[in-house]
Order: C-alpha cells, then sequence, then structure tokens
C-alpha cells in the first residue's frame, strides 16, 4: 500500500510538473484563499477561541445589567460593593477595581501613570502571582504597596532592585512589592501600577467610599466551589432585591462570564469575518474545481488508456485526489507565508485594538487549522473530476465529444456558485462601507477643528477635596484664557471618546420620584467648556462665573435631555433633582439655565445620551479633562507648550497626559468600524476578481470547446453579433441564476450583521440592487471577451481543421 501510495506522488509530482501553467495558477490561488482565513482564524483563536491565563478561566465572573443595552452603566458604589461582599457566598473572593490616571512626581517633571485602585482580594479573586516579589492582599486594605505592570517594570530599569523602591503616587509614598507577568492586564491592557484603594490620601472620606449614587467600580470574582454560572445569578438576584429595597438604592443584578465580557463587543464581528473569508476560500476553490474540470477533460485519452489497462475505478480516484492534495498542500505552505503577511497586516488596518491582539500569532492551533483546511479544500476541488472520470467506460472516455454536455452542466453549477459566494460576499462588504460612511458623516454634536485636548492628574496630597480640585481646575483655565494664542478653554469631567463617563439618576419636579430613576450623562465642568467645544447653544444660556457655590444651583442640558424630560415644555426655568436634601430637608432641586446640542460623548455608535453640564464651582470633582481651543489659523499643537508653561507656573506637581488634538481623540471612536469596513471591502474586491476570473476561465474553456460548432453557425449565415449575444445570454443566464441564489443566502443571513452597521438596515435595497448591478456588468465584461474571440472564428480554417 506504501509502495503504490509513493509511486501516486511521483506519477502525480511528473505530471504537474508538465503543465506549470495549471499549476502555478491553481497553487497561488490555494495559497490566498487558505492564507487570509488562516490569518482570521488566528484572531478568532487569540481573541475567542484561547482560554484567559488565568487558572480555571471559566469560573471567573462579572457583575453587571442583565440587558445588553445596559452594558455601559455596569458600575458599583463602593457602599454597595461592601454590602454585596458581606452577603453573597456563591462568588469568593469579590473584588473591586477602578481605573483612574494618577500623578507620579519625585524624579523630574510629574507624569501621569495608569492605575487601578483595588478593594478586597483582587489578585486572589483572579488566581494569580506576581513573576517577581509578591502581591498584596486583602487585608493590606489602606497599607501604601504597589504591584508594577511588566511593560512599567521595563520603564524603571527592568532589574530585581525595584523591589523595595519607593514610587510617589499622588503625592502619597508607595512600596514597591511585586511585578506581574505580561499576560496580567487588568481591568486594561494600559494598566501600568495596582494599588489598594483605602492607601490613598482622603480616601475614607472621598465620594467614592460614602456614596451609594457614585458607581466607579467594576465588580468582579471567583466562583466559589461547588457553584454554578446560574446558581450565582440567582443568588445575586435574590441578594440584589433585598440589598435595594433595604438601602433605596438600584443594583444590578446581572452576572456574567469574565470571558463574555472581554469578547463582548467583538464576538459578532470577528465570527462574520471568519464567515466571510469562508466565503473566499470557497471562491478559490470553485476555481481551481474549474481548472480542475478543463485539465480532466484535456488527459481525457490519458485516463482512457489507463482504464482500458485494466486500472480500477478506486484507483484512478486515488490518483487524481492525490494530485489534488499535492496541489492543496503547496497552496497551504503558501497560504501559511502569507498569513504571517497578513497577520501583520490586519494588526495594521485596526486589528490591535481587539482584546488580546498581542496574542495574535501563527502557533501550533493554528498550523493545524491551516492543514485541516488545506486537506479539506484538497479533497474537494479534486473529488468531483476524479468521480467523473473514474464512472467512465473506455470507449467514452476515448470517444470524442462524449462528456462535453457532463461537462458543461458541472462547469454551469460551479460559475452558479461562485456568483452566489460573490454576491454574498459583496453585499456584506457594501453594508460595512455604506455604515461606516454614514458613521463618519454623522454629527458629534461639536466642531472639533482647532482644539487641544489632555487629561489632568492632580497629586491627592494636594488637592484631595473636590473644592481644592475645583480651585484648581479654575484657576488653570483663567491663566489660559489670558494667553493671546487661546480663543477658548475649559475643564470638564467628560470628553467625546475621553473614557470617563459618569451618569446620575435623576427625577423632574412634579413628576413621581419612580425607582429606579432614569439616568443621564452627569458632566462636571468650567465657564468656557462648552465654548471650547463650540457646541451649539439651543436656548438659554451657557455655564458662567456667575454660577459658584453661593450662587442657586443650575444646570444646562442636551437636547435630548429636554425632550425627554420635558416633552412639548420649555426646559429653561425647570427644575431636577439628583438626589440629597437641603438643610430644611427638602430636595435639593437643581434648575436649567440652557439648553445645548447633543454631544456623543460614548462614541457615534453608541448614539446621543441625555446629558447635564453642572457648574464646577457648585458640583466639586478631582477628575478633569482639559479642552483649549486655538485662535484663528493656529496649529492645535503649538497650544500644548503653552498649557506646560501655564502648568509649571501654577503646580509643577500636576501632569498633563493623554496630549492629542480632538479631532484625533474622535477619529479613535471610528477605528472599529474603520478596521471591519476596510478588510470586508477588502474581501468584497477579492470575490468580485475571482468571480470574473471564474467566469472568464469558464467562457474561455466553453468557447475553445465549442470552437468547430461556431464555424458551422457563422458558415450556414449566422452573423458575429449573433454568436456575440448567444454566448455571452449564455453566460448571463448563469449568472442569473447565481444572483437570485445569492440574494436568497444574503437575505437568510442578514441577522448576521445587523448590529454591526450604524444608521441603516441589514436588508438595503439599494446595497443588494447594486451589488446584483455590479456583479452582472462584471459577468458581462468576463464573458464578452471570450464572446468576441468566438465570434471572430474563420469558418473555413475551422471546417478544414475539423
Amino acid at each position: 500500500m506504501l509502495s503504490d501510495v509513493t509511486m501516486d506522488v511521483r506519477y502525480a509530482l511528473r505530471t504537474l510538473r508538465k503543465s506549470p501553467a495549471f499549476t502555478l495558477a491553481a497553487v497561488l490561488v490555494l495559497a490566498l484563499g487558505i492564507g487570509v482565513t488562516t490569518a482570521l482564524f488566528s484572531m478568532v483563536d487569540a481573541v475567542l477561541l484561547r482560554p484567559l491565563p488565568f487558572p480555571e478561566p471559566e469560573r471567573l465572573v462579572v457583575l453587571s445589567a442583565e440587558q445588553p443595552q445596559q452594558q455601559g452603566r455596569s458600575r458599583y458604589s463602593l457602599p454597595n460593593y461592601e454590602d454585596l461582599a458581606s452577603q453573597l457566598t456563591q462568588i469568593h473572593p469579590l473584588s473591586a477595581v477602578s481605573a483612574d490616571l494618577l500623578n507620579r512626581t519625585g524624579s523630574g517633571d510629574a507624569e501621569m501613570v495608569r492605575g487601578a485602585m483595588v478593594v478586597g482580594d483582587f489578585f486572589g479573586a483572579f488566581g494569580v502571582t506576581a513573576a517577581l516579589g509578591r502581591t498584596f492582599t486583602g487585608e493590606e486594605r489602606d497599607a501604601p504597596r504597589v504591584v508594577l505592570s511588566h511593560a512599567r517594570w521595563l520603564k524603571e530599569g527592568g532589574t530585581p532592585q525595584v523591589l523595595g523602591s519607593t514610587m510617589t503616587l499622588s503625592g502619597q509614598p508607595y512600596t514597591v512589592v511585586g511585578v506581574m507577568p505580561p499576560s496580567f492586564q487588568i481591568p486594561n491592557p494600559s494598566t501600568e501600577v495596582w494599588l489598594p484603594f483605602d492607601s490613598l490620601p482622603g480616601a475614607a472620606t472621598s465620594r467614592d467610599r460614602t456614596e451609594r449614587g457614585h458607581r466607579a467600580f467594576g465588580v468582579m470574582g471567583r466562583l466559589a466551589p461547588g457553584a454554578t454560572l446560574e446558581s450565582a445569578r440567582h443568588e445575586m438576584k435574590v441578594v440584589g432585591a433585598r440589598l435595594g429595597e433595604e438601602k433605596d438604592t438600584e443594583l444590578l443584578v446581572g452576572v456574567m462570564r469574565f470571558q463574555d465580557l472581554v469578547t463582548r463587543d467583538v464576538s459578532r464581528l470577528l465570527w462574520v469575518m471568519l464567515g466571510a473569508v469562508s466565503l473566499v476560500l470557497l471562491l478559490a476553490a470553485a476555481n481551481v474545481a474549474h481548472l480542475q474540470l478543463a485539465r480532466a477533460a484535456a488527459r481525457q485519452r490519458e485516463l482512457g488508456i489507463r482504464v482500458a489497462l485494466g486500472a480500477g475505478r478506486g484507483r484512478l480516484v486515488r490518483q487524481l485526489l492525490t494530485e489534488s492534495l499535492l496541489l492543496a498542500l503547496m497552496g497551504g505552505v503558501g497560504g501559511v507565508l502569507l498569513a504571517l503577511w497578513t497577520t501583520d497586516l490586519v494588526l495594521m488596518v485596526g486589528g490591535g485594538r481587539l482584546p488580546r491582539a498581542s496574542d495574535m500569532g501563527i502557533n501550533g492551533r493554528v498550523l493545524a487549522f491551516a492543514l485541516g483546511v488545506t486537506l479539506t479544500t484538497g479533497v474537494g476541488v479534486g473529488l468531483l473530476p476524479a468521480l467523473r472520470k473514474s464512472r467512465m467506460s473506455p470507449a467514452s472516455v476515448l470517444g470524442r465529444g462524449a462528456t462535453e454536455s457532463a461537462r458543461s452542466r458541472a462547469h454551469s453549477m460551479l460559475v452558479v456558485a461562485e456568483v452566489a459566494l460573490a454576491l454574498m460576499l459583496v453585499c456584506g462588504a457594501g453594508l460595512m462601507l455604506k455604515s461606516f460612511w454614514r458613521l463618519y458623516q454623522a454629527d458629534p454634536g461639536l466642531d472639533p477643528k482647532g482644539v487641544l485636548v489632555a487629561r489632568l492628574a492632580l497629586p491627592a496630597i494636594r488637592y484631595g477635596s473636590a473644592e481644592q480640585a475645583s480651585a484648581f481646575h479654575l484657576a488653570l483655565t483663567s491663566r489660559l484664557a489670558a494667553r493671546p494664542e487661546v480663543a477658548a478653554v475649559g475643564v470638564g469631567v467628560s470628553l467625546p471618546a475621553g473614557g470617563s463617563i459618569g451618569r446620575a439618576g435623576y427625577w423632574a419636579e412634579g413628576t413621581e420620584d419612580v425607582s429606579p430613576r432614569p439616568h443621564a450623562l452627569f458632566n462636571v465642568a468650567t465657564p468656557g467648556f462648552l465654548e471650547a467645544l463650540r457646541v451649539p447653544l439651543l436656548a438659554g444660556r451657557r455655564l458662567a462665573e456667575s454660577d459658584g457655590a453661593d450662587a442657586p444651583r443650575v444646570m444646562v442640558v442636551s437636547e435630548r435631555f429636554a425632550r425627554e424630560v420635558f416633552p412639548g415644555l420649555d426646559a429653561v426655568g425647570r427644575r431636577v433633582s439628583f438626589g440629597g436634601s437641603d438643610a430644611a430637608g427638602n430636595p435639593l432641586w437643581t434648575t436649567v439655565v440652557g439648553v445645548v446640542r447633543d454631544v456623543a460623548y460614548a462614541g457615534i455608535t453608541a448614539g446621543h445620551e441625555p446629558t447635564v453640564y453642572v457648574p464646577m464651582g457648585q458640583e466639586g470633582t478631582t477628575d478633569g479633562q482639559l479642552a483649549v481651543r486655538a485662535v484663528g489659523d493656529l496649529a492645535p499643537q503649538a497650544l500644548e507648550a503653552v498649557v506646560r508653561e501655564e502648568l509649571r507656573a501654577l503646580d509643577s506637581m500636576v501632569a498633563l497626559a493623554q496630549v492629542a488634538t480632538l479631532e484625533e481623540r474622535l477619529s479613535t471612536d471610528l477605528g472599529l468600524p474603520r478596521f471591519r469596513a476596510v478588510l470586508l471591502g477588502a474581501f468584497g474586491v477579492l470575490a468580485l476578481v475571482l468571480a470574473a476570473v471564474g467566469i472568464y476561465g469558464v467562457m474561455s474553456y466553453s468557447v475553445a470547446q465549442r470552437e468547430q460548432e461556431m464555424g458551422v453557425r457563422l458558415a450556414l449565415g449566422a452573423r458575429s453579433a449573433d454568436v456575440l449575444r448567444l454566448v455571452v445570454g449564455q453566460s448571463l443566464r448563469r449568472v442569473g441564476w447565481g444572483l437570485a441564489l445569492g440574494l436568497v443566502g444574503t437575505l437568510s443571513a442578514h441577522r448576521a450583521v445587523e448590529g454591526l452597521l450604524y444608521g441603516m438596515e441589514a436588508l438595503d435595497v439599494g446595497v443588494m440592487a447594486s451589488v446584483c448591478l455590479l456583479l452582472l456588468v462584471t459577468a458581462w465584461l468576463a464573458s464578452w471577451l471570450p464572446a468576441r474571440r468566438a465570434a471572430g472564428v474563420d469558418p473555413a480554417s475551422v471546417l478544414r481543421g475539423g
């Protein structure tokens, strides 16, 4: 048996060597299909299939909202977390974490460090240990200890001597006790340090620690021994409902796996991408199947002689499949090499924004997948010709033209399949491109031109209270406003695509205070903030310097807030409460003094949320994001030196970070939509090219086989136009069946892309009609060239040769 296989391989290699054009074309097409499929699978494997780098990662859970549309608000206050930690038995240990920016001082200019403030046994919940030194435990809740990320450790010198050293963060000295492995990137890949929340100066009296309505922490933990996800969800609902009644608070009572949280925003996208690239592979396989059928026809006499000499059906099938598998293996090797380059290209065009993007690459599992795809493709493209030829008798194989109709049917079916696959893929690409264009054209509600933005991190030892921090922000904006380079300046807690979004529950005067209360984005800002962003004023006024601590409480609201809270009414002058009471025990009311345009703070795709702007002089905050608009045509980048100069003069311990133009910041919101539009667009173009090549190849083969027929038609009086119309019409009939089948497939699969589109439906008639027209034109061109050759045949020479 082994000797027979060896003989088949040697014979197949000799045969392929005799047909270099066929071999090169087949290998290149297969390498293209297998390469892009392998590259996309490496992405799916890294993000969705590979387990998280923690012990028993399937037991890691996170508390969240039950409804997908509420996922953006999956945050808890520390008082609520403490109550949950003391009563939940199915999730243990339970930990809370909040990402923030910290000031690092004591070594040159102040530097902003991305930190994670944790409460509870954070590292124990994930089951990880330090790569160097140790972590801190839940009992060290207020100890000045800090653990570094691997990337931060390298910045600090990358030596063991970092252990025991002191790092001053927010004015508080911390002792470095450990370094985490590179794979530990919680709560996000940019986290540089972890420290106990209660070790921060003023933590005990902060809003985070004292106010149930201040939700700033994500809560996660590990299922206790014997617990299941279902039992944890049931207990969370019971405990959450009880605490909600006892503490008069709103609690999110959902529980989800941590793995699902990590991949929640990209899982559908990646599966759609893998499905799309599988269609490309099928198109490539169909093209190679065309080549195989045409080559089998050319080898008809050779195969007939082998049958006449006694070769059995199994022997012929094995020989033809061996040749097909060798082609596929050569294409697979080229495909893996192409996948190495394609993976880097995918990361360049936006794949780096995906979670766990650093894990993408060609590993053993990806190579096994590539091998499986290669073997399956090899068998698939070779099986049809092998079975067809192995069923023939010597007489039929040696006879001329006995199988032309059978070959024609096989080619026709492949053309129909190619057009159907191309239609589905190009429709998907068209939907993504149209969606991205609409997203690109969407109104952000402001004018980003000429605006420089940055994060401000204040050392807590100097600005431990919200009043002190607000005073600093107001002083800084006053100094910058006096500079001739600055047209407008302001500080706000939230900026579009800025990553810091706070929300608060409210109820309007004259309405019932329901539970749970509706939420609005709560943006604390200085006067000049809305002017710097050029948010249009629709009614009333913007925030002013007169809105101080002793003035009546006021706010500016967004257009959507005014429309939803005061439908059909003038919002200016009306009052809303966000909780709390005055000295007399009455609700603490805030009066609307202005209405401005909606701004998409959470990103264009998330839409416009009801938003309120509260004066920083009345609602203190330790967080701040700076927005500075340049005068005239001055480039906003030139303002960075101005801001640093004034910041250094006011307080050199305050760090400036995440410096960018607002246009650059907003462009990051388009990163993922741009990535899927570019990738699916490329797949669509590839599908169009493969379909055109397939149709052209089939029609060229058909014309060559029917050359004598065309000569007879012309000799009997047919015009060249008649022959042209005959050949093109035959091709377009096949394409028409392919379009019909492709439309059915598109209609069946439209729900897969619904959640990936912006401002449009998945069943877009305009896109489908345009794609059908594009494929028809492509098919007409691909069939017109061979048809013109058939119409130009010389009848006399053809009949003499026949």
